[in-house]
């Protein structure tokens, strides 16, 4: 695959990473309509209790509002909670201390928009990996791109995933696939490259 199409998401899933590992190009589109209800603006953690949704709220506007102009909502305080949600979740992980607090210091910013929050967490994600991969930015929106494309914009893409890695409420509620990045970070550290390349 050459080229990955895809909206900036935050702490986007394990399948999507695996698939940025694969591509030769990246292109973020920050022009594309905001889709409620996507990983534009949630994401899925491992909890004591099993599948953990957080979800990052915005300013409502209206319909077919390019995903770029989406700001973020600080009417409660959101940030605390996803964090202490992480902390609660991967704290006994074995990276965790290793990589919290590449995370931790941007929960106490307010940036405005969601798609440089999510561009944010992203590159961080990529140096922790220790994966150089260069992507660029949509000038407009193109409806279609061309063969030797994967675009990840229509739907959330949920891969058949064949890795496997431990969790750390794995004894309670069995493995739990495609998660958070965050998920296959804290839980498998510099292995999290090899176990992506292996899907």
């Amino acid at each position: 695959m050459k080229t990955l199409v895809l909206p900036a998401m935050y702490f986007a899933p394990v399948s999507v990473y695996a698939l940025i590992l694969k591509s030769e190009k990246l292109i973020f589109d920050g022009h594309e309509n905001f889709v409620k209800q996507t990983f534009r603006s949630r994401c899925e953690i491992y909890g004591a209790n099993g599948k953990q949704l957080l979800s990052v709220p915005v300013e409502k506007r209206g319909n077919h509002i390019p995903v770029q102009q989406v700001k973020i909502s600080y009417k409660e305080d959101w940030q605390k909670i996803h964090w202490r949600s992480i902390v609660s979740a991967y704290r006994n992980s074995p990276y965790f201390e290793f990589y919290a607090d590449e995370f931790e210091r941007f929960f106490t910013v307010k940036p405005e928009l969601l798609f440089d929050w999510n561009m944010t967490f992203h590159k961080i994600i990529m140096k922790l990996l220790k994966v150089e991969k260069e992507f660029e930015f949509s000038e407009k929106y193109i409806a279609e791109y061309g063969i030797q494309t994967l675009d990840l914009r229509a739907e959330d893409i949920m891969l058949p995933l064949t890795l496997n890695y431990n969790q750390v409420f794995e004894e309670r509620h069995g493995f739990i696939p495609n998660l958070s990045i965050l998920d296959l970070l804290f839980n498998a550290g510099p292995d999290s490259v090899k176990i992506l390349s292996s899907i």
